[in-house]
């Protein structure tokens, strides 16, 4: 995904959080006391195996598929192996918009449990969301932190690769 891509789509997700943003430029927000521009970090990058998606399942608007999680690998600041979790897509305008959600469990590195939640929207190319992630240890913050993703499905439905940002002020 290009940068200008990743921007538009962080731009949508932080209108969508309700968040207060402020637009103008770095140097009239600094002048004012306003918002500093975000920076993201990126903290892991993921690979995801599915299983076989289920048939689909009307639900208003469109349909849903379901798979199971088989397994994946994360690398990165926050590092491990996914064990097992869910996901679910909901399709609607004939397969042209997506909204997703992967919920995920696994291990880290130095064998401590996570979960890992993301929804998103898109298409199964071009999907982008926010992470929800549980885990203890030195990445604890996680929780309470805002932290982005950038998903693409492979052509086959089989594999979901994923990479994830913090978002962080300057």
């Amino acid at each position: 995904m290009s940068f200008v891509r990743l921007l538009i789509h962080f731009m949508l997700v932080l209108l969508a959080s309700g968040l207060p943003l402020d637009i103008r430029s770095p140097q009239a927000s600094q002048k004012s006391g306003g918002s500093k521009t975000p920076k993201l970090s990126q903290i892991f990058e993921a690979r995801i195996s599915l299983g076989a998606f289920s048939s689909p399942i009307p639900i208003p608007g469109g349909q849903r598929i379901v798979a199971k999680v088989e397994g994946g690998t994360l690398k990165g600041t926050l590092s491990g192996t996914i064990s097992s979790g869910i996901s679910v897509i909901d399709l609607f305008n004939n397969g042209q918009a997506i909204m997703n959600s992967i919920r995920s469990i696994g291990t880290t590195t130095d064998g401590l449990p996570f979960l890992i939640e993301e929804t998103g929207v898109g298409s199964d190319a071009d999907n982008f969301g926010r992470l929800m992630v549980s885990i203890g240890g030195n990445l604890a913050r996680l929780a309470n932190q805002f932290v982005i993703a950038d998903a693409e499905l492979s052509s086959d439905r089989k594999n979901v690769a994923t990479i994830g940002y913090v978002v962080q002020d300057r």
